[in-house]
Formats: C-alpha cells, structure tokens, sequence
C-alpha cells in the first residue's frame, strides 16, 4: 500500500501545485482542496486497479482511505506553513484564528477531515470498481 501513498501524496502535491499556479494567475479565490483530493484520489484509485486488475478489497481499501488521509493531511499543512512563510502573511492568520472559539474551528477542522475521508472512500470503492469495469479507457 505505501506505493500507492506515495503515488498519491505525488498527485495531490502537484494537483495543489498546478491548482495555485491557476489561482495566482487568474487571480482566483475559493478553496481548491477538494478538487485536488478527488484528481488525486481518482488517479491512485486508477493506478491501484491497472496494477492488481481489480478493486481494493476491504482491508486494503482502509489502507489507501487512512494512507492518503493522512498524507492530504501532512501535505496540505506543509503546503499551509509554507505559503505564511513566503506570503508573510502569518499576522492576518494568526488574528483570524482568534476571530472565533476554539470549538468551531475543531467542529470546521472535523468536517473538513470527514469530508476528505468520504471522498477517498468513494476513489478507492466506486471510482476503483468502475474502472476495472470499464478496462481503464
């Protein structure tokens, strides 16, 4: 399974990679994570089915779904960390997460973390078995 991390943290690093490029350069706001775990999650799900010729079965699927959880996860706050840094910006942040309780942004951090896992789930169930049904076309 950690080949298939790996393969994943690559595509979710240069999905968000290309996905700021696009924002910067059209001068974009809203959030793009989700977007960047469903290419990422999609494609590893791909990946996984051409590799084994079939689906992930249950054991393996929680696998890849608490892997590449965590993965977003590790990346997403290097990604976060980096860009205060090189915005410099980390005032503005620090004073906006003093703007609301403490208990809202764990309820808004929890969702998020939710989210994330229903939509790797759907990658590495529904996307996986269409792929092998469809012959990865």
């Amino acid at each position: 399974m950690k080949k298939y991390i790996v393969y994943f943290s690559i595509c979710y690093a240069a999905a968000m990679a290309l996905i700021a490029i696009i924002v910067s350069f059209f001068d974009l706001s809203g959030g793009t994570s989700a977007a960047c775990l469903i290419a990422a999650g999609f494609a590893t799900a791909m990946k996984f089915a051409q590799d084994q010729r079939r689906p992930p079965n249950s054991h393996e699927k929680k696998q890849l779904i608490w892997g590449c959880l965590f993965a977003s996860i590790v990346i997403s706050i290097i990604a976060s960390a980096m860009s205060l840094l090189i915005f410099f910006k980390t005032s503005d942040f620090f004073s906006i997460l003093g703007t609301a309780p403490i208990w809202i942004w764990i309820i808004a951090i929890l969702l998020t973390i939710f989210i994330h896992y229903l939509i790797l789930s759907l990658s590495f169930g529904w996307f996986a078995k269409r792929s092998v049904r469809t012959g990865f076309k």
